[in-house]
């Protein structure tokens, strides 16, 4: 890298394979992937590494944030996605779930993967299938992370999970936390989950991306 070139931004170092960026507590991505149960739980500034937003964080002002750099970035390296694809997994199984690529023949075609209870799901669950729980937050943020760094297909599966969990266990989870993971995964991806209306305060290259030309063409 010459002097003249921006240095990467910290989500993608992070992710690097190569690089194995730490953060300023010197974790790295393997490190905090290898955490306990116990210990996910209950550590409160992690989720923001793993799973960046384009939105600061309201509870930790430092945390990285998915600027147009790190967008481009991410949907560019498979690498980079088969990482944060990693973090998704550890957390589905923390949260009691697996995922897996579809399989089934007589699945639909345009299915590409499948989130599915896992054996630990009867304790697991009792840390968040409740009315509201920190957790819902969380689950929030790695839906709408996912779906902005590439992994739309793992995103909808999981919270297709999500609502399969809803449908054997009516009343137990808000209908609040449903709603903010259904606007997680379904709204255009320059509107997060807490913008009220069809209007929001977006970052302008994820409204390019909306329109269907890339982040860096200038806006005509």
């Amino acid at each position: 890298m010459t002097t003249n070139e921006a240095p990467l931004p910290f989500p993608v170092r992070f992710y690097d394979p190569t690089i194995k960026a730490s953060d300023s507590r010197g974790r790295t991505l393997t490190s905090i992937l290898a955490w306990s149960d116990d210990r996910l739980e209950h550590s409160h500034d992690y989720i923001q590494i793993l799973f960046p937003l384009p939105e600061r964080s309201p509870f930790n002002f430092s945390a990285p944030v998915i600027d147009e750099q790190t967008f481009l970035q991410f949907r560019s390296s498979s690498e980079l996605r088969d990482r944060l694809r990693d973090s998704l997994v550890r957390l589905l199984r923390f949260y009691g779930f697996r995922l897996s690529p579809h399989g089934s023949a007589d699945e639909a075609a345009d299915i590409k993967y499948r989130v599915n209870l896992g054996v630990n799901f009867p304790e697991a669950s009792r840390n968040w299938v409740t009315r509201f729980d920190h957790n819902h937050l969380r689950i929030t943020r790695i839906i709408r992370s996912c779906r902005v760094l590439g992994l739309e297909d793992e995103a909808q599966a999981f919270h297709a999970a999500l609502l399969s969990v809803a449908a054997a266990k009516p009343g137990v989870i808000s209908q609040k936390s449903f709603m903010f993971w259904g606007r997680a995964a379904q709204r255009p991806l320059f509107l997060a989950p807490e913008d009220e209306g069809d209007e929001g305060d977006g970052e302008i290259f994820l409204y390019r991306y909306a329109e269907g030309r890339q982040p860096s063409e200038t806006a005509r």
